[in-house]
């Protein structure tokens, strides 16, 4: 790839490592959707001189007045020329100029063709528009992906007739490959449509009940200036308030000391491979005059497992490989319906929310202590009053939910930000044992928006131009059982980072985070999980390369068992080349007592495919990406070796790999035009 383009994927890789949470180091991802919905617009990105306050505040790393900056240059420039121009909003930082331009474009900016988007209509026409024509016609994306793995499981393994029909669930129904179909265009800006096709690993294609691929996954979307801002027909994510009755995305600590703002509300088309965490039907969002009105209504099946004609536990994971899990797929249908509705007061915004959904088959009744209050039933609701405030250098947050069962959720977030360099955070919330709410996600320690109550203080200042500070306290209180511990008890997060970047081209970055959970020890009694974390990175980016290396330690004390820990040193690479190729190679060394300090590792990307590998046990992990672009075409090839030191077999059951060494290929072709 050119210069520009190399660029542009290493800032991708610095904005998913600050902006994303620490979605690396959490078990749970809290992050994943969001990211999956910024890394699509990265990819499909928007005209920076049609873009509206709702697309610039999707970016998690503005405010307000600097959403209204940026607006307000384009508006008095008639249309920007450059991204280069936004150094002329005097309260944009180098650094968000530079995340700006992974999300938006000038039609008459080389650099964004160097990315590989081709000219708007117009110039393909030669048209001698004005140099801020702004860029129209059809743009389509046309990807898939293939993974191959080198070694054979367990559950690829050929078994007798006989044995599968005493045994049906010791083979998988497919083969190991593993590839995606995604298909994507727009036209105009105003309209854009995509398909997301997908087969796992072990799932059958063009076989059994599958017709060619295993899941699917369509949208239709538009949008306008006028009373319908944003129209959805297929799958689509819907996020309410701050989240406590309808909510798109989790979050994490590290995401409120890193974004200015809450998730911002709305309608988005699904265009994850997700097959779970989405709707699916048709959407609306209205302007009344002053009043926003968000409308949905969706129906789907989902896979569940059943118990005497009852829900026992809806499946998320998507896995279709064997009989049995075959027989869980879309066993019981949802029907939800959803409408929000906004109004600005002067600097003070008022929201009403409401949710209801029901299932065709009901929930059973739960059998273990810590599942005492989950759901019950077959019909929920959710109601909700959100509301927002920004005065000077204070803005604040709330929504307050209640559910048909009973229970309260409150979630109230104040930030003081005097300066951009200075943004202090406080966030309380009280999730009761009793609210129930299907569909809500947003900021939690625990595993479900219920049975919680914490306080979250966090900072993040800027002291000198090069020094850069976050940190955080979470101090959490679970009033009822949770998993792995049957008393009340309390959980804290804490986290301190230092970024220092005394030169453009280097930065060094040290954290440290501890983490305590509730998990009783072998008597019953109350007792905690603690993990301390240490990371240390440094990063040089020069002209022709970018090297990053990192070291992370990982210290665990675990209830009756002691104490025990795991350690990896990580370096990537990126060769930035002239000509339409690049080169990206990681490599790793781990080592841990167990898979409980299991560390990840973030790997050169492929487009729509991020590497997370988890390293446990002992070991190296190596990895290397080559892509090549000759003009439209853009092919990619990534190989990845994971060896294990201490163990001839990999994995148990249908996942059992006899040998040490584990090598994948993934192949990416992809069409823009």
């Amino acid at each position: 790839m050119s210069l520009s383009a190399s660029a542009q994927s290493d800032d991708w890789d610095d904005f998913a490592n600050e902006y994303m949470g620490e979605i690396l180091d959490e078990e749970e991802d809290n992050g994943r959707e969001i990211y999956e919905e910024l890394l699509e617009m990265h990819r499909q990105p928007i005209n920076i001189n049609k873009a509206t306050r709702d697309d610039l505040l999707r970016m998690p790393f503005l405010s307000d007045a600097q959403a209204d900056s940026v607006l307000s240059l384009v508006s008095r420039s008639h249309g920007l020329l450059s991204m280069g121009e936004l150094m002329f909003v005097r309260n944009l930082e180098y650094k968000q100029r530079r995340y700006l331009a992974l999300f938006f474009f000038c039609p008459d900016d080389q650099s964004y063709y160097d990315r590989g988007f081709p000219p708007d209509s117009a110039a393909q026409r030669g048209s001698q528009s004005s140099p801020k024509q702004e860029g129209r016609g059809l743009r389509t994306l046309l990807s898939s992906t293939f993974g191959f793995p080198l070694y054979k499981r367990e559950g690829f393994r050929s078994h007798p007739r006989k044995e599968l029909e005493q045994y049906p669930n010791r083979q998988y129904l497919g083969n190991s490959l593993a590839t995606t179909l995604r298909y994507r265009s727009s036209l105009n800006g105003n309209l854009s449509w995509g398909l997301t096709a997908q087969k796992d690993e072990g799932e059958p294609f063009a076989e059994g009940k599958n017709w060619l691929y295993d899941s699917y996954s369509l949208f239709l979307m538009g949008k306008s200036k006028g009373a319908v801002r944003k129209w959805i027909v297929g799958d689509f994510t819907a996020h309410f308030g701050l989240g406590l009755t309808m909510g798109s995305s989790g979050c994490d600590p590290m995401n409120v000391v890193s974004s200015m703002r809450p998730r911002q509300e709305g309608l988005t088309a699904h265009t994850a491979t997700d097959e779970a965490l989405f709707l699916r039907g048709g959407a609306l969002a209205l302007s009344l005059g002053k009043i926003s009105v968000m409308a949905f209504a969706s129906w789907r099946r989902l896979d569940a497992t059943l118990s005497s004609d009852s829900i026992s536990t809806i499946i998320t994971n998507g896995y279709h490989r064997t009989p049995l899990e075959m027989s869980k797929r879309n066993n019981i249908a949802a029907l939800q319906g959803g409408l929000a509705a906004s109004i600005p007061l002067g600097a003070l915004r008022l929201g009403v929310n409401a949710v209801h959904t029901h299932y065709d088959t009901p929930f059973r009744s739960p059998t273990a202590l810590y599942r005492k209050h989950y759901f019950t039933g077959s019909d929920f609701g959710n109601y909700s009053l959100s509301y927002s405030l920004r005065r000077g250098a204070i803005s604040a947050w709330g929504e307050t939910a209640t559910s048909e069962q009973g229970g309260i959720a409150m979630l109230h977030r104040v930030q003081y930000a005097p300066h951009h360099k200075l943004i202090l955070n406080i966030l309380h919330r009280y999730y009761s044992t009793h609210y129930l709410a299907t569909s809500a996600q947003s900021y939690k320690i625990g595993s479900r928006i219920q049975n919680e109550h914490g306080l979250m203080l966090g900072i993040t200042a800027q002291p000198c131009k090069p020094l850069l500070i976050k940190a955080y306290a979470d101090i959490a209180h679970f009033p009822f059982a949770v998993y792995a511990s049957a008393n009340p008890k309390n959980a804290l997060t804490a986290m301190l980072q230092a970024e220092y970047s005394p030169f453009t081209d280097s930065s060094w970055l040290l954290r440290y985070k501890l983490r305590t959970r509730p998990d009783d020890n072998s008597l019953k009694a109350p007792d905690q999980r603690v993990q301390h974390s240490f990371k240390a990175q440094y990063r040089y980016a020069g002209d022709r390369i970018v090297l990053t290396s990192t070291a992370d330690l990982s210290l665990l004390s675990l209830p009756d068992k002691g104490s025990s820990s795991g350690w990896m040193l990580s370096q990537k690479a990126t060769l930035k080349m002239d000509k339409p190729t690049s080169v990206s190679m990681s490599a790793a060394l781990f080592h841990t007592d167990s898979y409980a300090e299991a560390l990840r590792l973030y790997e050169p990307i492929l487009l729509y495919s991020s590497g997370y590998p988890v390293l446990y046990y002992h070991g190296l992990r190596f990895a290397a990406s080559v892509q090549h672009k000759i003009g439209p075409l853009h092919l990619a090839v990534k190989y990845a070796l994971t060896h294990y030191t201490d163990r001839d077999t990999i994995g148990t059951e249908l996942r059992l790999y006899n040998g040490s060494t584990l090598q994948d290929i993934l192949i990416q072709v992809a069409l823009r035009l």
